[in-house]
């Protein structure tokens, strides 16, 4: 029988943030779908730019807080944690109920700063530099994604 092997059908199944990837992800894994997946285009551009911006600063990347993932986290910003997100237009497609509990959850213990993958460096910069514990920095609206 010819077709994908399973390793490709998992690679390609985890990289499709699509309405229907995600879908897809869902359907095979439940809710535990959307966090297994590769970095975005725009993670990977930010994580080069902020691991120069953040240099001697311990950037760590898709790290785990409790059962959820953040996209870069410092765990010592000026004695805070400071938890980054970079959210991207496949964002519109997910659960908002677990997305309110994922952020609840997540600021609860760190300062959390959302971002849309095409902000300027100079306004991220200087939306981390507003950022304080137990609060959330969103730096795009939700409807700019729709």
């Amino acid at each position: 029988m010819k077709g994908y092997s399973f390793d490709d059908v998992a690679k390609i199944t985890f990289g499709m943030d699509t309405e229907k990837g995600i879908e897809a992800k869902k359907r095979l894994f439940g809710n535990i779908g959307n966090f297994l997946k590769t970095e975005t285009k725009g993670e990977i551009e930010w994580r080069s730019v902020l691991s120069k911006v953040f240099e001697g600063f311990d950037l760590q990347y898709n790290h785990p807080i409790g059962r959820y993932r953040v996209d870069f986290y410092i765990p010592n910003f000026f004695g805070f944690g400071l938890c980054l997100e970079c959210n991207g237009y496949c964002h519109k497609f997910y659960d908002p109920e677990e997305d309110k509990r994922r952020e609840e959850y997540i600021k609860e213990r760190y300062a959390l700063v959302r971002f849309h993958h095409k902000i300027s460096l100079e306004d991220l910069v200087n939306g981390i530099l507003k950022a304080k514990p137990k609060e959330v920095i969103m730096l795009y609206n939700i409807e700019q994604l729709v």
